[in-house]
């Protein structure tokens, strides 16, 4: 029942032209999150709590712009839905309740959840949006160093990849689905790995049954060559080539940091792998194959959406 009212407030937001049916969407969307990620533990509860407090504080302030005659509507109403998705500089909620959630909630909160304010903050472009991009990408690289919990090196690195998405509003109108579905995509095979082997930390990363394709998914992540996130990367260096090249070697100095954390785990997953036999492909693990298939998918996939965004 609480999925079907959180699919209905995703429909109900995108269906509605006035800002208070907006709101209503987005309250119905965030209890039924509430109601998702409810578990009778203590951190449970207070993952609820937490994100009931933060989401309500930017509802209330949402409301209070409805009301009042702000000057700058639009940069508040960006530092707002800012907030709710947790980019920067209002991160600092989402990296902590993400430790408190369980690995699918967790999933579901960087991907599924950003994607009704990521609809807004697209109808809001403005020079004020570069703060913002830029906050987000220097704090996921930032903060994602020496992370040894893997729920926060995530979180941090999603914080990352929202500045990212946010800079696709400045290339092409739906870019930033094509980067979320996709982001969505390679992220999806990590968290089903570590959620299967039970994995928190860096240094339980010995306990992953299919090594190659965690290897893999974290290099894609990185935008290793060929692999699909590589083209994530390669369509934006394209684009801000002709936008500013100041701006892509800032760029391209903030993915290579990123790139370095994602191949220290890499790395302190290959080189503790002591054991020849755990690399290989057993019978109950066959399905894994899929999530190889799906990291070196872009081989091809990525040349052929490369020739339709063109």
């Amino acid at each position: 029942m609480f999925s079907m009212f959180y699919i209905m407030s995703i429909m109900l937001t995108l269906s509605s032209n006035d800002w208070i049916l907006i709101w209503v969407g987005l309250e119905i969307n965030m209890m039924s999150f509430i109601s998702l990620i409810f578990m009778r533990t203590s951190s449970g509860i207070e993952a609820c709590m937490k994100y009931f407090f933060i989401q309500s504080l930017g509802s209330g302030i949402l409301m209070m712009m409805f009301y009042s005659d702000f000057l700058w509507f639009d940069y508040l109403l960006l530092s707002v839905l800012s907030y709710k998705i947790g980019g920067g500089p209002f991160f600092f909620w989402f990296p902590s309740l993400c430790e408190s959630l369980s690995w699918g909630m967790c999933f579901l909160l960087m991907t599924i959840q950003k994607v009704l304010p990521l609809i807004l903050i697209s109808f809001l472009v403005s020079m004020f949006l570069w703060v913002i991009i830029f906050s987000s990408i220097f704090i996921g690289a930032m903060g994602s160093m020496n992370q040894k919990s893997m729920k926060r090196l995530l979180a941090y690195s999603s914080i990352h990849h929202i500045g990212w998405i946010l800079m696709c509003n400045f290339i092409w109108e739906m870019m930033w689905l094509v980067y979320l579905v996709v982001y969505t995509m390679l992220i999806s095979g990590i968290v089903m790995i570590l959620m299967n082997d039970d994995v928190r930390d860096v240094g339980g990363l010995w306990k992953v049954s299919s090594k190659w394709s965690f290897v893999l998914g974290m290099l894609s992540m990185g935008g290793m060559p060929p692999l699909l996130g590589f083209y994530l990367k390669w369509w934006m260096f394209y684009y801000l080539m002709m936008l500013d090249m100041s701006l892509l070697v800032l760029m391209i100095i903030m993915s290579v940091l990123m790139f370095y954390v994602y191949f220290r785990v890499a790395y302190v997953l290959v080189m503790g792998g002591l054991s020849i036999m755990s690399w290989e492909m057993k019978n109950e693990n066959m399905n894994i194959m899929s999530l190889d298939m799906l990291y070196l998918m872009g081989l091809n996939l990525g040349i052929i959406v490369w020739m339709i965004v063109m």
